[in-house]
């Protein structure tokens, strides 16, 4: 092989260089796409390669020197911008003062980067915007230019008169401007092919970013729903699962939702005892449509339902989604107005018949006292007893009538202390018939509350008769005030022999009663009393012990 062409395929090889070591780059993994990384490495591979190419640059007999030093220069200067150009310019002008002028200026003019450097920098800003056919053609109008500079300048320093020996060396000229053109053409198909991978790259970056951050969306979605979700693909393996639904369904073991996923749903409901109805899942995975079932698990009432997943192109089922809700809190709401309506009509009934019973009531007792008075002391004992019934009955109908009548009270600034010493005469006269006791811690810095003085007396009044009846005439009754920070407590405890745990939930329902004599109604009409006061009752008991009741009120509430 001959001189001239070894030393322009080493040449080519040398203008390849940054296309060749850009791929490697790209190559890379987490490559991050941005243009101002992709500027910087690949001036610093077109730096890299048109120093090599100076530094291999051809020298014929006449002096004439032959490189491609241009080519990776002008990609560099066209790709990186101005900044990285400028820079490049620079060591352009320095590398050509060292390798070629030997120290000397004069011949700086006869390189054509003189006059292609300027050219380039105008084409900088359209070559930036423009796609890979302008781009193309850009490349080429400047490649073309450099050819014709390169003529130019010889023609002007070696004259125009052609001899025999000036043949091969015009064949060589075209040979090795159309080597340059052909290394050009290929460079810009190199980095084009390799900035489409690396856009590419960026919008597959973010189209998984954006995936990742809806999937994070969906999920914290599905977790903050009330819901039991879960969902499961067409074979049937788990894709998803909140925490609501391991509450729900409560495994044997201590799991995670992210535990579950990947695993089949029979396998999971076998080992981890998680009993969502299959029937209704796997029916859906068929296509079919299910209807809601209510289950009964664990204590509570839920409600289940699922539907098919389906690929809205072609409308085959991928998967299934099963849903769960505790209505338990709901079914004991609508128990509750149940129970507010059987109120409701039984205070009707009550107001609407109160005068028409109590009338005849109260001349069945007037009659009665009176024959008491003028009969036989033998007799004494039933009077009492049939008076003691008619008062019975007079309460009953008054019980009625307070916890029917749901009206708004008028309040005004008192003192809960106030009313607990006016009622202290009557609370030590009726626990000294039992022969009990009375103990009252009223706590310092109570503030004045909005109260009615006539509810929270009856408040009071029953919720200490209502100890003094538990207590089986011995033990001592705590009354006790505190403040805790912005609420003020009113404990009422006794040391009788407390409420099993099972009955507690049941104390503040209508009717109900764990004594033998009695309606049922006192502490529904505390509890009613306290609603109105925007308060709280609470109880506490322990077997053989005692029962505390706390009422709480708010300190700021008008």
């Amino acid at each position: 092989m001959s001189t001239p062409l070894k030393e322009t395929f080493l040449q080519e090889l040398i203008a390849l260089l940054p296309a060749f070591l850009l791929q490697v780059w790209a190559m890379k993994p987490k490559i991050t796409g941005q243009i101002f990384t992709f500027r910087v490495i690949f001036a610093i591979f077109c730096t890299i390669s048109f120093l090599l190419s100076m530094v291999f640059s051809y020298c014929t007999p006449n002096e004439q020197y032959y490189d491609f030093r241009m080519i990776p220069f002008l990609f560099g200067l066209l790709y990186c911008g101005y900044r990285a150009g400028a820079v490049m310019t620079l060591i352009y002008i320095g590398a050509h003062f060292i390798f070629f002028n030997h120290g000397e200026l004069w011949d700086f003019p006869n390189d054509i980067g003189l006059y292609l450097i300027p050219l380039a920098l105008i084409f900088i800003p359209q070559f930036r915007h423009a796609k890979t056919p302008r781009r193309t053609r850009i490349i080429t109008y400047l490649i073309l230019f450099g050819g014709a500079v390169n003529f130019w300048v010889y023609f002007s320093h070696y004259g125009f008169d052609f001899e025999k020996n000036d043949i091969p060396w015009l064949m060589f000229e075209i040979g090795f401007s159309c080597v340059c053109i052909l290394t050009t053409y290929l460079i810009l198909m190199f980095v084009e092919s390799i900035l489409d991978k690396l856009s590419l790259q960026r919008q597959l970056q973010d189209l998984s970013q954006q995936f990742h951050q809806e999937a994070q969306k969906m999920k914290q979605l599905i977790d903050a729903t009330p819901l039991g979700v879960m969902s499961v693909d067409k074979m049937g393996n788990l894709t998803a699962i909140n925490d609501m639904m391991l509450r729900l369904f409560p495994s044997t073991e201590k799991v995670r939702s992210d535990d579950l996923i990947g695993k089949s749903f029979g396998y999971v409901m076998k080992h981890y005892d998680i009993h969502y109805p299959s029937i209704q899942l796997a029916r859906s995975l068929q296509g079919e449509e299910t209807t809601a079932e209510v289950l009964q698990y664990n204590g509570k009432i839920l409600i289940s339902t699922s539907s098919s997943i389906r690929n809205q192109e072609t409308d085959e089922v991928v998967g299934a989604v099963g849903m769960a809700h505790d209505v338990t809190e709901l079914q004991m709401l609508r128990s509750e107005i149940g129970n507010l309506e059987r109120l409701s009509l039984v205070g009707q009934m009550a107001a609407s018949i109160t005068h028409e019973i109590r009338n005849p009531m109260a001349v069945v007792r007037g009659f009665v006292q009176l024959m008491k008075e003028k009969s036989d002391a033998a007799l004494h004992d039933y009077y009492r007893i049939v008076l003691e019934e008619l008062d019975r009955a007079n309460t009953i109908i008054n019980d009625f009538l307070s916890l029917a009548q749901n009206r708004i009270v008028e309040k005004e600034e008192s003192h809960l202390h106030d009313i607990v010493r006016d009622l202290s005469p009557l609370l030590w006269a009726d626990a000294n018939l039992r022969g009990l006791g009375i103990e009252m811690n009223l706590g310092d810095d109570i503030p004045p509350l909005h109260l009615n003085e006539k509810e929270i007396k009856q408040l009071i009044l029953n919720l200490v008769r209502n100890g003094m009846e538990a207590m089986n005439n011995k033990g001592t009754l705590t009354i006790e005030t505190l403040l805790q920070k912005d609420t003020v407590q009113l404990i009422v405890k006794d040391t009788g022999e407390g409420i099993p745990q099972d009955k507690l939930d049941k104390m503040f329902e209508p009717f109900y009663t764990t004594k033998s004599k009695g309606t049922g109604l006192g502490l529904s009409l505390c509890l009613s009393i306290v609603e109105r006061h925007k308060g709280r009752i609470t109880v506490e008991s322990e077997k053989g012990k005692g029962t505390t009741f706390i009422v709480s009120f708010q300190a700021h509430v008008a």
